[in-house]
């Protein structure tokens, strides 16, 4: 047995066999080098390459813009030690703000933001988890800049009280979609297999600033993967609906249908359709019967001298032939080929 260095020697510091002791504010803290217990991410593949990027950066700042930083960390509090809240430097603050930038998608930020920012806690209704679904619903929204962070893990045993450490990144940032925030092929794509009924999946979600970097206190929860679940997904038909052997005058689409309300949200670039004064399109499966039927929507675009057209469509919504078709009919105003379709109609 290796006999690990206590911290009652407290002028110790230094490595010896994966374990480092090191002087911080007066006190000896021990820590135990991490190895990877699993398959490396793309997400954490990029996010370390991102860190090494940022590090370096830190270095091109300005005298003015490192005292930013190392003023803002003041106000800033890291990971609890012993109790006690460990401090943090300019420059830790600075890659680890930068860091949750990288990963949602944002660029440096090489000025510090003005003061710290309390990011709101993530809360949701139920968590849906069957070999088919991976689905948090019934969140409560929180506006741009927020974007919410799911780390999940792969099934684990039912025995498994705390599985947290085995979580990877589903998702670096997302905005839920009403409430709902399907995950499905985020989850397959990044965990590589279903999810097993009767085993526990574990669970971290927080929302992410991405003016600032700074993230939210994570919730830690775990969901029992079940065989069916009731919960019922809203329906949705976008261009990985489309049936590939059908032509389809669209180049964006998405219809998005209230739950338990004749109400959908369409947004689609019309092309047009040959001399009819309409767009067409296919979907490779059938939409349920209740959201089939008529909307109104309205629609813009630009002339030779790009000024906005507003126009009016009727969005015809029908099953035949074993597929659902969906045809957006112009209506009112100045036709264009080219046109946004968009907005909130009542399905009659």
């Amino acid at each position: 047995m290796q006999a690990l260095p206590s911290i009652a020697f407290g002028g110790f510091s230094g490595s010896a066999k994966g374990v480092t002791a090191r002087q911080v504010a007066g006190r000896t803290i021990l820590s135990v080098r991490a190895w990877p217990t699993g398959a490396t991410t793309n997400a954490q593949v990029a996010r370390r390459a991102s860190m090494s990027k940022i590090s370096k950066s830190w270095k091109l700042l300005t005298n003015e813009q490192m005292q930013e930083w190392d003023r803002l960390a003041e106000h800033t509090s890291g990971q609890s030690a012993f109790g006690q809240k460990a401090e943090l430097s300019g420059m830790n603050l600075y890659i680890r703000l930068n860091v949750n930038r990288a990963m949602a998608g944002e660029s440096l930020l090489a000025t510090a933001p003005e003061s710290t920012v309390a990011c709101p806690n993530v809360i949701y209704e139920q968590i849906a988890l069957t070999p088919e679904m991976v689905v948090i619903a019934g969140i409560t929204h929180e506006p741009s800049p927020y974007k919410l962070v799911l780390k999940m893990s792969a099934s684990q045993s039912a025995g498994i009280s705390n599985g947290w450490g085995k979580t990877v990144i589903i998702t670096p940032g997302m905005e839920d979609d009403w409430g709902e925030a399907d995950v499905t092929h985020l989850y397959f794509k990044t965990i590589g297999v279903e999810p097993v009924v009767g085993e526990k999946v574990f669970i971290e979600a927080y929302w992410l600033d991405t003016s600032t970097g700074f993230a939210g206190q994570p919730i830690q929860e775990y969901a029992i993967v079940t065989g069916s679940s009731p919960y019922q997904r809203r329906i949705k038909a976008t261009m990985d609906d489309l049936d590939p052997t059908e032509e389809s005058h669209v180049s964006s689409l998405d219809v998005d249908f209230s739950t338990g309300a004749p109400v959908a949200q369409f947004n689609a670039q019309c092309l047009g359709h040959s001399n009819v004064a309409s767009s067409e399109v296919y979907l490779d499966e059938l939409l349920p019967s209740e959201v089939i039927g008529t909307g109104m929507c309205i629609g813009r675009s630009n002339d030779a001298d790009g000024h906005i057209n507003a126009q009016s469509y009727l969005v015809y919504m029908y099953n035949w032939r074993g597929k659902t078709q969906l045809t957006f009919a112009h209506r009112g105003g100045t036709y264009y080929t080219h046109t946004e379709v968009f907005g909130t109609g009542i399905i009659y």
